[in-house]
């Protein structure tokens, strides 16, 4: 049989390196669909606990820079913070706010009693024992620093919170 010399076709050298480079490209496809597919959960829990700790620190700083009088912290559970924010000029109409970790939902959850109507602010949350509100004579306002744990699958996220009066404190 007879080769006809116009007949083209691929060399084993040609058909060789075109697999190699399909392999490699393979390869790097599958390398990066398995990354993406492992770091989806773990961006999800980030998600989750950043805007945890992000809610309970924007409630806590909103009821603080509002407060008047003495800000309370607590040791324990479930009472945490304890706030008295004015309603009008007069002091007998000033309500309380109160920050919890209730028993109920394992400590984890923070609640805000603001008389009586409770909202739960925060999950899978903790705090660090925050030191007492630091009272400063010349502005006759506190200051409170709070750091707050959110952890969301095997994701912990912390953040710490300073707020300061806006109203001048009625007791020092």
């Amino acid at each position: 049989m007879k080769l006809k010399t116009d007949e083209k076709g691929f060399t084993l050298v040609e058909l060789l390196v075109a697999l190699s480079i399909a392999a490699f490209v393979t390869a790097a496809a599958s390398m990066t669909i398995i990354t993406m597919m492992r770091l989806s959960p773990q961006t999800n829990n980030w998600a989750i606990a950043l805007r945890q700790v992000q809610n309970a620190g924007y409630w806590i700083s909103r009821d603080v820079m509002m407060s008047q009088g003495t800000i309370t912290v607590g040791t324990g559970a479930p009472t945490f913070l304890t706030l008295t924010v004015p309603q009008d000029s007069n002091p007998a109409n000033n309500k309380q706010i109160t920050y919890e970790f209730p028993t109920m939902y394992g400590g984890q959850t923070l609640m805000r009693n603001d008389s009586g109507q409770q909202i739960m602010i925060a999950e899978y949350i903790s705090y660090a024992n925050a030191p007492p509100p630091v009272y400063d004579t010349v502005t006759r306002t506190y200051t409170l620093t709070v750091t707050i744990t959110a952890t969301s699958g095997n994701v912990p996220v912390t953040k710490t919170y300073e707020a300061t009066q806006r109203v001048r404190a009625t007791t020092p």
